[in-house]
């Protein structure tokens, strides 16, 4: 018996065989694991099943990139024991195996808790990371000598991995046909000429220059773009089917310093569920994006996935203010929310110089604190009228060349007018009677801000407006063209030629099918609120 203390030797004394073993494993928790990649390959002097062993090594690997995701996801696993008939079992093997060698090994994107407090339920979905201080017990050999991350490397054979963890990072080796493709592509996207045909237009350039890209981190990159092309056009499914891809094909592990990648496709996710009218779902997504350890450095430091966030933030945060259904108050807190995330935004994008974002945000700040005005919402109106943000987008598209759609003309158009007279079905001579802000007004209100494009009237613009997209010069999304011809209805019936006004009202019935029900209920309750020989 060692020469302890009285008290410590009673203590001992009175422990039973299961204080032992508590004891036991708290050692041997922190004790090191012994590796030999060697054949046979060895944990502890024990020979290991390969499987295992690999997945050990590879989240090894990943621990060791310094960017704070340090994970292994499913999608990995799969390819590399895609003949596996169950990959279940080989991680039901491989936790069984961590667990006799003393290893705390998690998975889930919640790093907070303790591997032992994880539901098993979600275990096969990954990603799978080791616990924190695990990888540094890990003793790694090679015929009995240390062993560093490229002999790991090569006994995993993924040569890609070595890449993310050593040397100067990912260097692109891409010809100039490559990114001749990809700016033209750019350059349409500005332009709002996003599909055009097979061989034009925005998502043509992007698919060109992913044929031509020479590795995985330029494919991403066009396949990124291209998700983003669907997402403006309003196809959420096609941009999904295309993120589906990008994750085939691109694993933030690859190159850490690129990971932004994976952030801006959690935030198209997010995007593609607020196109379909669930905020809630949008909101999920965000914060399990904000919360990914691969990704908490990017929302905090990189302007161009700082200002997305925001800018969607501040579109969910929007549609809450103007549910009816909620507390006035709450309704509230959220429209004050959505207009610090849109200056946020804002400026974010200023900052970084991404002025086709600028312009987006400043119309969408002017917008919506219009609709909380006309919703008598309690929130700061010290900068001037709205018009002045929709004025300020105008100039930034004008003087930095991006275009990007119609929504801030339609905005323009929607808040010149006031929306409207409320009466159902007024009589023409009532309704051309309504106040509406004149080209000239407006321009006096923006001051001393001003615009190269002046219009003669609203009409003449919602008119041109028609005709670029009848001559397949602009591509809209559905809801956008409901709206032109909308704003095309409103303005012939008020000072124009009611028989286009009937014209386009009906062409705008015709078009509803393609909504969301939510969207049909607006413009068939617009529709009712024409002259009664229009709507």
């Amino acid at each position: 018996m060692p020469d302890w203390p009285d008290d410590a030797r009673t203590r001992h004394d009175r422990m039973t065989p299961a204080h032992h073993k508590v004891i036991k494993a708290t050692h041997a928790a922190h004790a090191s694991i012994q590796i030999e990649l060697g054949t046979p390959p060895q944990v502890q002097g024990r020979s290991v099943r390969h499987q295992s062993l690999w997945i050990l090594l590879r989240l090894w690997l990943a621990a060791q990139s310094g960017e704070g995701s340090g994970w292994l996801r499913e999608s990995q696993l799969r390819e590399q024991f895609a003949s596996a008939r169950n990959l279940r079992m080989v991680i039901s093997r491989a936790y069984a195996d961590f667990a006799r060698w003393g290893l705390s090994v998690g998975w889930g994107t919640d790093r907070s808790r303790p591997p032992d407090l994880l539901p098993l339920a979600g275990r096969n979905r990954g990603p799978y990371w080791l616990a924190d201080g695990e990888a540094a017990r890990l003793r790694i050999l090679l015929h009995g000598e240390p062993a560093g991350i490229d002999a790991v490397g090569a006994w995993l054979g993924t040569p890609s991995a070595l890449r993310a963890v050593s040397g100067p990072g990912l260097v692109s080796n891409a010809s100039p046909a490559y990114w001749h493709a990809w700016a033209g592509a750019r350059r349409d996207m500005l332009d709002g000429r996003l599909i055009l045909d097979r061989d034009h237009g925005a998502l043509a350039g992007y698919r060109r220059a992913q044929t031509l890209a020479p590795d995985s981190w330029l494919q991403a990159l066009a396949l990124l773009q291209q998700a983003m092309v669907w997402r403006r056009a309003g196809n959420a499914d096609a941009a999904r089917a295309v993120l589906a891809e990008l994750d085939r094909h691109w694993h933030d592990e690859q190159a850490p310093e690129h990971a932004w990648l994976g952030a801006m496709a959690a935030i198209v996710q997010a995007w593609c569920a607020y196109a379909g009218r669930d905020p809630q779902a949008a909101r999920q997504i965000l914060r399990h994006a904000t919360e990914d350890p691969r990704w908490t450095g990017l929302f905090q430091y990189h302007p161009r996935v700082r200002s997305e966030h925001a800018n969607l933030q501040a579109l969910i945060h929007r549609a809450l203010a103007l549910d009816e259904r909620a507390d006035i108050a709450e309704r509230t807190d959220a429209a004050r929310t959505a207009l610090q995330y849109y200056r946020l935004a804002l400026s974010l994008a200023n900052e970084a110089e991404l002025f086709d974002a600028a312009a987006s945000t400043a119309s969408n700040l002017g917008w919506s604190l219009w609709l909380f005005q006309r919703c008598n919402l309690d929130v700061p109106s010290d900068d001037g009228h709205p018009l002045s943000w929709i004025a300020l987008a105008t100039w930034l598209s004008e003087r930095h060349g991006v275009g990007g759609g119609y929504w801030n003309l339609i905005y323009l158009l929607r808040m010149v007018r006031g929306g409207g007279p409320e009466t159902a079905h007024p009589r023409l001579d009532a309704f051309r009677r309504w106040p509406v802000i004149a080209p000239a007004q407006f321009r006096t209100m923006i001051a001393p801000m001003t615009l190269s494009t002046e219009w003669s009237s609203w009409r003449a613009l919602v008119a041109g407006m028609q005709a670029e997209i009848d001559a397949g010069r602009v591509q809209l999304d559905a809801l956008q063209r409901a709206n032109v011809l909308l704003e095309v209805a409103w303005y012939e019936a008020y000072d124009g030629d009611p028989q286009r006004s009937v014209e386009a009202a009906a062409r705008l019935r015709r078009r509803l099918r393609e909504l969301t029900p939510a969207d049909r209920i607006f413009f068939r309750d617009a529709l009712r609120r024409l002259p009664e020989m229009v709507g």
